[in-house]
């Protein structure tokens, strides 16, 4: 779900009427200029949902300052993510966060707060946190963050905001934001000339799929494959979460519809980012579209959003006069990190090692953004060890044995795998697509890699439980020592 590069595109924007303003218009016009995913959500309209009532949304949100939608700000009302996502290396290299709130924060109070300071960019007041994000603001109550804390990205995306020389979003992008009103959450992913056909013919060699289909000309359906525009993802809460998945094409896909929603399936398990249940969402076509549809549950939801986690501010204590930390403060931050725990928790045996170590790391990612506004140290302390560990077991469940060491007992040494190019255009750490690249070999070594693979997670499980175990004792000792401080 990562792997692109984005072009913007700007023929049609003379060839169409102006279209009415969408609802997420305002936050992005900040959108940074080689965007090519957005993510957007309407926190107004979720939690006024009948299923966040039943479920208590509000109230988990209050106590710990993480939700569904993650870590949004308590008076947010709509959330812009623009980001720029480098799939080749599986990293977001820039990432805008623009939310609309009901009253903005004192950026003296806030650079206080983080342990930061407040900085002049651009003419622009900015405060940078040791989180590794610069916070700033917009006219009309929008609150941004940008990360990571470049500060000549930065600077150069605060000047070209400020001259008006942001360049559109590209079509599909486009379209997606337009087509947001109504939905809870919306994910879109910019496609167009993401891959090569030549390197997507090489990995499509590998692909279990294929192996099935042999009479699918994989030239013929690289070239296809190559041309896909756009990928959107919607979700809608009301008494239930339905999702919704479009991959868009510029030609015709039902010659391909034998194999397309397959395909697809082995792609989002292959990244580690598949959700139960998908294989048994229902599956049609337009000349152009391939749309997946089905139930999801609301744990479901919470981990698509965690892909694209992101810092932010937390909620100031009350009775706080100024960093110092205190007890409220503090309660709060260990609640947060108790969701995000128990949210892993419930998928770290799961069969799928792939899927289950991206959840992994991306709970790591979530405890490093917990907002630490008068939180004790001892407290951040405990959340970074938690995030070390569970980037140990994520390493682990891809076949990269956890390595303890007895005399630090804080020191993990973990590893990954070097990203291989894949059928889709890579990313993944699975034995298939290390082979992808290389598809002289791919009969006889994929079982073989796949079975080395699957012995050294089996053979780690003991130390991931040791890991697991470490946890929460770590979480425990927080708790003890803190209640002991604060009475």
């Amino acid at each position: 779900m990562y792997r692109l590069t984005a072009v913007a595109a700007l023929a049609l924007a003379c060839a169409v009427p102006a279209a009415a303003a969408g609802p997420y218009d305002d936050l992005l016009k900040h959108a940074s200029a080689n965007t090519n995913a957005l993510v957007l959500m309407d926190a107004t309209a979720a939690y006024a949902s009948p299923l966040a009532k039943k479920e208590a949304w509000a109230d988990a949100r209050r106590t710990s300052g993480h939700g569904v939608l993650g870590f949004v700000p308590a008076d947010a009302e709509l959330v812009a993510v623009a980001a720029e996502v480098n799939l080749t290396s599986m990293l977001r290299d820039f990432q805008v966060g623009v939310v609309r709130v009901k009253s903005l924060p004192n950026f003296k109070e806030l650079a206080a707060q983080e342990g930061g300071s407040t900085v002049e960019i651009a003419g622009q007041l900015c405060a940078v946190s040791p989180r590794d994000v610069y916070f700033t603001s917009f006219p009309g109550g929008q609150f941004a963050a940008a990360y990571p804390a470049d500060r000549q990205y930065v600077a150069r995306w605060l000047k070209a905001d400020r001259a008006g020389k942001l360049p559109p979003l590209t079509p599909s992008l486009r379209k997606a934001a337009d087509g947001a009103a109504g939905s809870t959450v919306t994910i879109a992913v910019d496609l167009e000339d993401a891959v090569d056909p030549t390197l997507l013919r090489a990995g499509l060699a590998a692909s279990p799929v294929l192996v099935k289909n042999k009479g699918v000309n994989l030239f013929a359906l690289s070239v296809f494959l190559s041309r896909a525009t756009g990928l959107t993802f919607t979700a809608k809460v009301t008494d239930a979460v339905t999702g919704q998945i479009v991959i868009t094409f510029p030609e015709d896909v039902n010659r391909y519809k034998g194999v397309l929603k397959d395909l697809f399936l082995e792609l989002v398990d292959a990244y580690g980012v598949s959700i139960d249940g998908l294989d048994q969402w229902e599956a049609t076509f337009t000349d152009t579209t391939l749309t997946l549809a089905g139930p999801m549950t609301t744990a479901d939801l919470k981990r698509v959003v965690s892909l694209f986690s992101f810092p932010h501010p937390g909620e100031s204590e009350a009775k706080a006069t100024g960093a110092e930390p205190t007890a409220g403060a503090t309660k709060r931050y260990l609640a947060a990190v108790d969701t995000v725990l128990a949210g892993i928790k419930k998928v770290k045996d799961g069969p799928n090692y792939e899927k289950t170590a991206t959840w992994h790391d991306k709970a790591a990612a979530e405890l490093d953004m917990i907002g630490r506004k008068n939180v004790d140290p001892f407290a951040v302390e405990a959340a970074r060890q938690c995030a070390q560990r569970l980037r140990a077991i994520a390493a682990s469940l891809r076949g990269v044995p956890i390595a303890m060491t007895e005399a630090n007992d804080k020191a993990y040494v973990y590893g990954t795998h070097a990203p291989y190019w894949g059928w889709w255009g890579g990313g993944s750490r699975s034995a298939l697509r290390a082979l992808a690249f290389s598809p002289t070999y791919v009969d006889s070594n994929i079982p073989q890699l796949q079975q080395q693979v699957a012995k050294a997670v089996a053979d780690d499980k003991t130390r991931r439980l040791e890991a697991w175990s470490r946890i929460d004792r770590v979480m425990s000792e927080a708790r003890r020592n803190l209640a002991d401080k604060y009475k």
